[in-house]
């Protein structure tokens, strides 16, 4: 479902809500009737903004569009209204682990995962945080069956984790403890539903490419040789939009793609240059 379909589901109503479209103005430095021309009159946009009436989802859909307002970055404001306290939480807490993962602080890693175990119910979220800690202490050998089968019995439960950001997360996370044929199986899934999808917007391309990296550093350290998944994987990498949102995955796109053609000293020296211009995230884990 497009987000425009969304979006028409509903009609926002609440100041705070439209305090952020003021707030927005605000910092493009625009007029009220620059912001609302074409679209709204002023008066109306007046009485909007200041809650006194609503406004529907198209014509708040145009006025982003119209001023050049990412739409991402806008809902991004409206967490702390409209997310609930415990789901504000869970993200504070996913946002330190990853952090943590980063920069491989085990001790930082290991305080989140207390918190996590004991101040949210968020299984996924749980499930993720015992993996990465594993990994940072060395100890992926050591998570047992049981919990292991427990992750897989969490994604089998989703009948389509590739559209739902907690399940594939928790699929990114799982390519350290899942066994090959289970990664192999749901990778080829993944790149026949997503060859099905009209529609990928921006965040969700972002997500996926995440996966095809660590898919192929995955499978670069279990077996270095080209397989469907692989060239799936590299060739999404490569078709995404030349920008600068997406220019890091296309560069890990290349790199493995000089692994996988046993271009090794041309990795090597594309790894080294990213390093020394201090380009470290994700990088600073990549197999050679």
């Amino acid at each position: 479902m497009s987000i425009i379909f969304l979006l028409k589901e509903w009609e926002v109503t609440d100041y705070d809500y439209w305090g952020s479209i003021k707030k927005v103005q605000n910092q493009l430095g625009l007029t009220a009737t620059a912001m609302a021309a074409g679209i709204i009159s002023k008066g109306t946009y007046s009485k909007v903004v200041n809650g006194k009436q609503s406004l529907s989802s198209d014509s708040l859909v145009k006025i982003l569009f119209k001023n050049n307002i990412d739409i991402n970055d806008f809902f991004e404001m409206l967490k702390s209204t409209y997310m609930s306290e415990s789901r504000q939480y869970e993200e504070k807490l996913f946002n330190g682990m990853q952090q943590a993962l980063n920069n491989h602080n085990t001790k930082m890693a290991q305080e989140y995962l207390a918190q996590i175990k004991t101040k949210t119910s968020n299984k996924y979220l749980q499930q993720r945080a015992e993996i990465t800690v594993a990994f940072l202490t060395n100890n992926i050998d050591k998570l047992n069956d049981e919990f292991k089968k427990s992750v897989t019995d969490k994604l089998n439960s989703h009948p389509n984790w590739i559209k739902d950001i907690d399940a594939l997360r928790l699929f990114n996370t799982s390519l350290l403890i899942l066994p090959n044929d289970k990664v192999e199986v749901e990778m080829r899934l993944f790149f026949i539903k997503i060859a099905h999808t009209e529609q990928i917007y921006e965040s969700m391309k972002e997500r996926y490419a995440i996966l095809c990296c660590n898919y192929l550093d995955w499978r670069y350290k279990k077996k270095p040789k080209i397989n469907d998944n692989v060239t799936n994987a590299l060739k999404y990498l490569k078709d995404l939009a030349s920008t600068a949102h997406f220019e890091n995955y296309k560069i890990c796109g290349k790199y493995f793609n000089h692994l996988f053609n046993n271009e090794i000293d041309t990795a090597k020296q594309m790894k080294s240059d990213l390093l020394a211009l201090g380009i470290t995230v994700g990088v600073k884990n990549w197999p050679i």
